[in-house]
């Protein structure tokens, strides 16, 4: 449903991760890496992200690709949940963690919400992160990067994420097909959003390429819009 992501902004104080035996397939423990996810978008706040380690051969999303079920729940409705289940346990995934708490546009706090949040993950040697999280104030975007080197040496690793149309939905911009956080975490509230959304009937059925940007045809409005990369992920071990 379009309101679960309100759900989950009401009950973010209340974040558990997820995560799968953190030891590897010959025995010896994992490493333990703090990922730090900052919004770099003064026009668009991110859903909780949901950040995922695992082999190198294995993606959470591909450009070009049919976005998985993960990925839809995620660039439609915000919702983490059904990656998380899919991942959590999943072949070559290492550990799995559901941030559980939205970015607030870049410079900005709401309530205990802010536009950077900092995690701890395991990861075996091999391992690679993966990161994705809704561009709330679109049909079906998202900030993602897949397959984010962990640092070799003692320097962090900084990553500069894209945003995303996963191609499930028509990007209507009309804020009944659009989550309702839009309106409450801003850049501007939206014209007619009752709380009625809903996406029957707009699906779509494309791969996943980059994001166009906000055409401001609909109820979405030019200072959605962004340019260059939205979300900046530095990770660093710890452990």
């Amino acid at each position: 449903m379009r309101t679960r992501l309100l759900t989950l902004l009401a009950a973010a104080g209340m974040v558990a991760a997820f995560a799968v035996p953190a030891v590897a397939d010959d025995g010896s423990q994992t490493g333990t890496f703090e990922v730090t996810i900052t919004n770099l978008a003064a026009t668009q706040p991110i859903s909780p992200p949901v950040v995922v380690s695992h082999d190198y051969g294995t993606h959470f999303f591909q450009r070009g690709a049919a976005a998985s079920p993960g990925i839809v729940a995620i660039a439609e409705d915000g919702d983490p949940s059904v990656a998380v289940g899919a991942l959590s346990g999943a072949p070559f995934v290492t550990d799995v963690v559901n941030v559980g708490q939205p970015l607030t546009l870049a410079g900005t706090t709401f309530g205990d919400f802010t536009d950077s949040v900092t995690i701890q993950i395991e990861a075996q040697r091999d391992d690679v992160i993966s990161v994705a999280g809704m561009l709330i104030c679109t049909n079906d975007g998202f900030a993602g990067g897949d397959s984010l080197a962990l640092p070799r040496s003692g320097r962090p690793a900084t990553y500069y994420l894209n945003a995303y149309d996963a191609g499930s939905e028509y990007n209507t911009e009309m804020s009944e097909d659009i989550v309702d956080a839009c309106s409450l975490l801003g850049p501007v509230v939206l014209d007619g959003d009752d709380n009625g959304n809903n996406n029957a009937g707009i699906d779509t059925f494309r791969r996943i390429l980059p994001h166009r940007g906000i055409a401001g045809t609909g109820d979405l409005l030019l200072a959605h819009n962004w340019d260059g990369p939205v979300v900046m992920v530095t990770i660093s071990r710890v452990g």
